[in-house]
């Protein structure tokens, strides 16, 4: 919530949270109204807990992303390079290995798996975690961030935008071919049940 919040509104809240602790502490330590100072001290610390409960654990989650693919960043880059020379089962192995432990719940990571999936044909997979990236844009604060510092390398956005931009041209890509899949698969059934009953 408060990552969110443009840099104005964030100084402004410093401001407001400056000007309450100089009040609080002025009618505490003055014989004015220690009452009132109690109150606004107290008032003060509800809401610094709220923006801590609030903040923090987001905070956490991000920072835990950024550690966990620095240590598997080698790995990582390695998988094209066995995919281009036909390593493709050790490059699934790999992948799925650094996926396995990864933080759950990151739009770029759905991402990741979403463009590493199709790139070895498991559509309907592919497929599911473009959706997944898709659904998380809106509730992860810190995916702009993440683009910033991850994008850029093999054609990836940069921004927001080119993120979205770039898992619909994928959905569009991978449909028409998920459907092949399917009509094969009905077809095969219908062909096996004839056979069956002949």
């Amino acid at each position: 919530m408060f990552a969110k919040m443009p840099a104005w509104v964030k100084i402004a809240l410093l401001a407001l949270v400056v000007i309450a602790i100089g009040v609080g502490i002025y009618f505490l330590f003055t014989k004015v109204s220690p009452t009132v100072g109690w109150i606004v001290l107290g008032v003060l610390i509800a809401a610094i807990a709220i923006v801590a409960i609030t903040t923090v654990p987001p905070l956490l989650k991000l920072y835990r992303f950024q550690k966990y693919f620095k240590q598997h960043e080698k790995e990582l880059s390695m998988l094209p390079g066995l995919l281009q020379s036909g390593h493709q089962q050790d490059a699934v192995a790999r992948f799925e290995g650094v996926m396995k432990n990864a933080p759950a719940d990151n739009a770029y990571l759905f991402y990741m798996r979403a463009f590493f999936l199709q790139s070895v044909g498991k559509l309907p997979e592919a497929m599911s975690a473009a959706n997944k990236a898709l659904a998380l844009v809106s509730r992860d604060p810190f995916l702009p961030m993440i683009l910033q510092q991850s994008g850029g390398q093999f054609g990836q956005p940069t921004t927001v935008e080119g993120f979205k931009q770039q898992l619909e041209e994928l959905r569009s890509n991978i449909e028409p071919r998920l459907n092949q899949m399917r009509d094969r698969r009905v077809k095969a059934v219908a062909k096996r049940k004839k056979k069956s009953r002949e």
